[in-house]
């Protein structure tokens, strides 16, 4: 249980009347006894609406303005202050922090982290998508109080997040999983985003630890200078793979979750969770029992077909990864099912045609194309076997006049494609 007077004292607003917490929340209808609310404007509502009824329900709350009595702290911004009663939280952890982020394969290899890690200690982590600066305080005012790590995802796609951050989570253990062109948009070239992730090396506990990609050099540098150990993995790294080995150790990968991409996020894992005390054996076996959710690479089989789903996201690194690993893990004939790459900017023309000389070059036997940016990239290669829809209930009208039985099909796309409702439909009918 937490104390709203001491909140109080850090965020430096007038003291309540006392009252204890043992959860956090922006959502009022979560709210009840030992609640505190955040009453946080959005888009389309204002969380001071429904204060009345957490204070009803016996909780208290977090405000920007006056007007309500009772377990209330009255502050000039919910927002920062939710920010700064994460940082208060995270001041009461005395065991390891750890913080993963990277421009793919956050989510799953923050699991595997958190998989290896409970083989030995009591494990919290973020839940869902919780990785912003809404998500992530939250989960520091959440942790039970009785677990012995806490692994944060951190996500970005603006510079200057990560060391807000950060600032707020202070881990002692940061892992990059890699460096892509995700949200390259918002930073103008890959440079930039390097120097974007490395700002969360920049909020490490100075001793720490960083684990980060082999090779990029601007990384290692922010490393340094914060005076971290660094491990490195992928070719070339301190941990690497070598005919589907995890090496040094010398382990079979053995996952449920498909690609050489998801190896290289599992080696990742194992060696932050050797460097925190885990046994490299252990962490294979409980990263193996893992399998992928909803849109992040479960494969499953209709009457007819084979479908890897993919649509949780997409940028060209994950897409040419996910292309490959089809071809290598699956039969023909092979179809891809593909969803615009948003957030690529003046990038974007030649990042969707260097996707679809990967379809060629990896043999796909069809491509069906859903969004503008893929369109005018279909303009440059004709010869593919390719249609065009231009949203997924189209791309399933070409899937049932297409796709012949025993196909192999990959959904992939940005998330706002929407294809996650293909894959639904394709679940339903079978086709």
């Amino acid at each position: 249980m937490r104390s709203l007077i001491s909140l109080s004292a850090r965020l430096g607003c007038p003291t309540p009347e006392e009252y204890t917490f043992s959860y956090a929340t922006i959502d009022s209808r979560e709210a009840g006894p030992s609640s505190l609310f955040f009453a946080l404007r959005g888009k389309n509502t204002d969380g001071h609406k429904f204060v009345a009824d957490v204070l009803g329900a016996s909780g208290a709350a977090v405000v920007s303005r006056n007007g309500f009595t009772g377990s209330i702290l009255e502050v000039d911004s919910v927002e920062e202050a939710l920010m700064e009663a994460g940082a208060w939280a995270r001041d009461c952890i005395g065991y390891p922090v750890i913080g993963v982020t990277g421009s793919s394969g956050k989510t799953t290899t923050r699991k595997m982290l958190a998989a290896a890690l409970s083989t030995r200690f009591r494990t919290w982590q973020t839940k869902g998508n919780l990785n912003n600066h809404l998500g992530l305080p939250l989960t520091l005012l959440n942790t039970p109080p009785d677990m012995e790590m806490l692994v944060l995802e951190m996500g970005m796609n603006h510079a200057g997040e990560l060391l807000r951050l950060g600032w707020v989570a202070r881990p002692n253990l940061s892992l990059i999983t890699n460096i892509g062109t995700a949200h390259i948009e918002n930073f103008g070239t890959r440079e930039k985003i390097v120097r974007a992730k490395a700002e969360i090396l920049h909020c490490t506990e100075k001793g720490g630890v960083a684990v980060i990609p082999a090779g990029e050099e601007i990384l290692r540098n922010e490393a340094e200078l914060r005076g971290l150990e660094i491990i490195t993995h992928g070719p070339g790294g301190d941990c690497f793979l070598e005919n589907g080995r995890a090496m040094p150790w010398g382990i079979d990968l053995a996952l449920g979750y498909s690609g050489e991409h998801n190896k290289q996020n599992a080696l990742a894992a194992i060696a932050a969770a050797q460097r925190l005390g885990v046994d490299p054996s252990d962490s294979v076996e409980a990263i193996s029992q893992l399998s992928p959710g909803a849109g992040r690479g479960i494969v499953f089989s209709t009457e007819s077909l084979t479908v890897i789903d993919e649509s949780y996201n997409a940028n060209p690194e994950s897409t040419a990864a996910c292309l490959k690993s089809a071809v290598k893990l699956h039969e023909k004939p092979l179809v891809a099912v593909l969803g615009d790459m948003l957030e690529l900017g003046e990038n974007s023309l030649a990042c969707h045609r260097e996707v679809l000389r990967k379809v060629e070059e990896f043999g796909i036997d069809l491509v069906i194309l859903v969004g503008h940016c893929f369109k005018e990239a279909l303009e440059y290669h004709p010869e593919l076997n390719a249609f065009y829809a231009k949203d997924w209930s189209e791309a399933l009208i070409c899937l049932r006049k297409t796709v012949k039985s025993g196909s192999t099909i990959l959904i992939k796309g940005s998330n706002s494609m929407k294809l996650g409702q293909l894959v639904e439909e394709l679940k339903r009918e079978g086709i």
